[in-house]
């Protein structure tokens, strides 16, 4: 990767896959932000539809714009990172928006505060259809993040702003691969903060990557893998394994709570009572599937 960086230059990176319907608001939220010092790189992951045209629309000379085969999100984005000159990395998707204030707020931060590599923000969820707020996201957590990270992902991809580093996402992962890139930021040493003040916003979609929530759950247990030969993160792995295989209804959920508990007793009424209350959940929802309602939980 470009090791060379320009002082003070935000690069906006923002993989690209027929986005069409969302593109143009995406790219209207980077062009009005009250800091000007930026480059938007777009990643076109092959798309079909009109997603380039609208692109090349634009007359901004900050607009740096590549087309490759579709071979995934985690690949658009590390042909950003590839193309990045700037000292800071904000992360985008096409159908995501940013505030007007998110950047040079961020920025601001990160150079008043050489402690930290990562600031991030609340963000707010809305549905597309109606631009209804669903959800605002107030985690805070702080400073050395690295356990609480492994045991889930508390920051949507655009929430953060990042000092760059050689860090590229990694490829196999089909999904979570976001979650994956934070885990090992974190694990890097790098500290993290939180400006209590949303910024940015989530399009909620039927058919968004993060809908289908039995396949994420796969993701889950692959990206845990990856890290369960870490001595110090053995019981953050084991519980999310043990958490998303009682989503799931798998019995193997039960060697997790015995691991979990094999020096100590301490909790275990909990678990098996959380398990429990999961496996329940699960085939409640596989039976109302079945009888054709649909409910969301």
């Amino acid at each position: 990767m470009n090791k060379e960086r320009i002082p003070g230059l935000v690069s906006i990176i923002i993989p690209a896959y027929n986005s069409e319907k969302t593109v143009r608001e995406t790219l209207e939220s980077c062009i009005e932000q009250t800091y000007d010092n930026i480059e938007l790189i777009v990643v076109n992951d092959g798309s079909s539809d009109m997603t380039e045209r609208i692109v090349s629309s634009f007359v901004d000379k900050r607009i740096r714009y590549r087309s490759t085969a579709n071979r995934g999100v985690s690949h658009a984005r590390n042909v950003g990172l590839e193309m990045s000159r700037g000292e800071f990395i904000q992360f985008l998707d096409a159908d995501d928006l940013i505030y007007p204030s998110k950047l040079e707020t961020q920025v601001c931060y990160l150079k008043n505060s050489k402690l930290f590599d990562l600031v991030y923000c609340f963000t707010e969820y809305f549905i597309e259809e109606r631009k209804k707020v669903i959800h605002i996201n107030e985690s805070v957590f702080e400073g050395d993040v690295a356990h609480r990270m492994m045991r889930g992902n508390f920051l949507p991809i655009h929430a953060p702003l990042i000092r760059w580093c050689d860090l590229a996402f990694d490829k196999e992962l089909g999904n979570l691969e976001d979650w994956d890139y934070w885990i090992r930021f974190a694990l890097s040493g790098r500290r993290f903060a939180c400006i209590p003040e949303v910024l940015c916003s989530v399009r909620v979609r039927e058919n968004s990557r993060s809908s289908d929530y039995q396949r994420l759950l796969k993701y889950y247990l692959a990206v845990m893998d990856k890290y369960s030969n870490i001595p110090d993160y053995e019981e953050d792995v084991s519980y999310v394994k043990f958490v998303r295989l009682a989503e799931l209804g798998n019995v193997r959920s039960i060697l997790y709570v015995k691991k979990l508990h094999k020096n100590s007793p301490k909790g275990t009424v909990r678990d098996v009572l959380l398990m429990i209350y999961l496996w329940t959940k699960c085939y409640a929802k596989r039976l109302l599937g079945i009888l054709g309602i649909r409910k969301k939980w």
